[in-house]
C-alpha cells in the first residue's frame, strides 16, 4: 500500500510542478490558466488517493474531496477567464 501512495503522491506533484512551470511560460492569459487548471486538478486528485492510501483518508473522504475539487477547480477557473474576457483584457 506504501509503495501504491507513494507513486500517486509522487506523480500528483509532477503534476502540479509541470503545470506550474509550464504555466509560468504561457503566452497568454486564458493558455495560462488552462495549464493551471488540468495540472492542479489532476495533481491534487492524485495527492488525495495517495492520502487514502497512506491512511488519511476513509473511502467516504477520498470521494468527496474528488468531487470538490474536481467542481470547484473549473468552475473558478471559468470565473475568472469569463471575467478576464467580459473586461475586454489584452495581453
Amino acid at each position: 500500500m506504501w509503495i501504491a501512495g507513494y507513486v500517486f503522491l509522487i506523480t500528483g506533484l509532477v503534476f502540479i510542478v509541470l503545470g506550474t512551470l509550464r504555466a509560468i511560460l504561457a503566452h497568454t492569459m486564458i493558455g495560462t490558466l488552462h495549464f493551471l487548471t488540468i495540472a492542479d486538478t489532476v495533481g491534487l486528485i492524485l495527492v488525495v488517493v495517495a492520502a487514502f492510501f497512506f491512511n488519511c483518508l476513509s473511502v467516504l473522504e477520498m470521494i468527496a474531496f474528488i468531487v470538490a475539487i474536481m467542481i470547484t477547480a473549473p468552475l473558478v477557473t471559468h470565473v475568472i477567464a469569463r471575467s478576464f474576457v467580459d473586461s475586454k483584457g489584452h495581453e
